[in-house]
């Protein structure tokens, strides 16, 4: 019997920013992260748009031979040295893994400093939208030190981090604590980009994919932050969560960045880059409600495009929620959490209300994505 080869291989690799940022092949990430890969890498499964996909989990106590495979469409979360060096140690053909021009060119994209030429860009083709100021490159403790002296309250990003890791905060002062971390960071990246601090009112995010015949334009995600990191992503159809930034930003401003950024990406990035593009931003109030429409470009599958494909392949159409990451340390405790939470209620095989976790919970369970939904008021 002819067995169908598998279309695409699926694989999680959250500690891919450190990577980039290393970009060493021999890169040894953090034990948190190895957990958190090792525990939620059954996640992707929900975000494959084949029945037939394979999910490869680097850290798996069981032994990968992927030797067999042929003509598969690699889908990491993202690339890296790391994540190459990882596939051909399970036998995947060097034919099917990037090359180190093609990974070279990945890592200077994804550089944080990219938001510098897009956000001129979008300058350019929006001639009348009030747009922040542009991030600035700094390379030397000197200039970090005067520009807390010009904004005052400001914020510095590692170049390769994500997701809230990597900043670093300033409130009027030039604290000893500061000036070390940002002189580490100098010394390993090279660089810090620095902006002002605003009055955050709402993060979201245009996702996009690049393809080879084209840039698309997927959606939108709408997210929670806490303490300046990751807290959750909103599970609703765009059309709820257009009508949501419409409180503060006119949609014809939302469309206009969107097409200038689907411009962009296509100038920039698609003749190297194939796969998920992230556009974070965020609504401000700054005399009335702004938007800061490039405070960050992951070349990369995110948390929010993960949220759209959940929302539109599995939720129930009149159910909204949340999805979120839990990280409960103690042995037995995610289990214990899990186990507490009302079951998911299913209609017509799409979820529609409770809790479901996406990952397989156990006693060593530390961490795991979890969705809650209710039924839309």
């Amino acid at each position: 019997m002819h067995t169908a080869k598998p279309r695409a291989l699926y694989l999680f690799n959250p500690e891919h920013d450190y990577a980039l940022a290393n970009n060493s092949e021999h890169f040894v990430p953090l034990q948190s992260a190895v957990q958190f890969a090792r525990d939620c890498a059954p996640f992707v499964r929900y975000l494959a748009d084949a029945e037939e996909a394979l999910l490869f989990n680097p850290y798996d106590k069981q032994p990968h031979d992927l030797s067999t495979l042929e003509d598969v469409d690699i889908r990491p979360w993202g690339w890296d040295r790391l994540m190459r060096r990882q596939l051909r140690a399970a036998g995947l053909a060097e034919s099917l893994l990037p090359t180190d021009s093609q990974l070279d060119s990945l890592r200077d994209l994804a550089h944080r400093q990219i938001t510098i030429p897009a956000m001129d860009f979008l300058r350019r083709r929006c001639p009348d939208l009030p747009l922040p100021v542009t991030a600035r490159r700094l390379t030397r403790i000197d200039e970090v030190e005067g520009y807390i002296a010009e904004w005052k309250d400001c914020i510095f990003k590692s170049p390769y981090s994500g997701n809230g890791r990597g900043n670093l905060y300033a409130h009027g002062e030039f604290s000893s604590t500061l000036r070390r971390q940002c002189a580490g960071v100098l010394r390993r990246q090279g660089a810090l980009l620095a902006e002002p601090l605003y009055n955050v009112v709402q993060d979201f995010a245009m996702e996009f994919v690049a393809i080879p015949e084209e840039v698309r334009f997927c959606g939108y995600s709408l997210f929670r932050t806490q303490h300046y990191g990751y807290a959750g992503n909103e599970l609703r159809p765009d059309p709820d969560i257009v009508r949501i930034l419409s409180q503060w930003i006119d949609t014809n401003t939302l469309e206009s960045i969107q097409t200038a950024l689907k411009e962009f990406i296509q100038e920039v990035i698609q003749p190297h880059y194939h796969g998920c593009v992230g556009v974070d931003m965020f609504v401000y109030e700054a005399d009335g409600y702004k938007l800061n429409p490039m405070v960050e470009i992951n070349l990369r599958m995110t948390m929010g495009m993960a949220a759209h494909l959940l929302y539109e392949r599995h939720v129930h159409p009149n159910a909204t929620g949340l999805m979120r990451i839990e990280y409960r340390p103690a042995r037995g405790e995610m289990l214990q959490y899990v186990q507490q939470q009302p079951a998911m209620a299913s209609e017509d095989g799409r979820w529609r209300e409770g809790f479901l976790a996406l990952t397989p919970v156990t006693e060593e369970t530390q961490y795991c994505v979890t969705v809650e939904l209710r039924i839309k008021n």
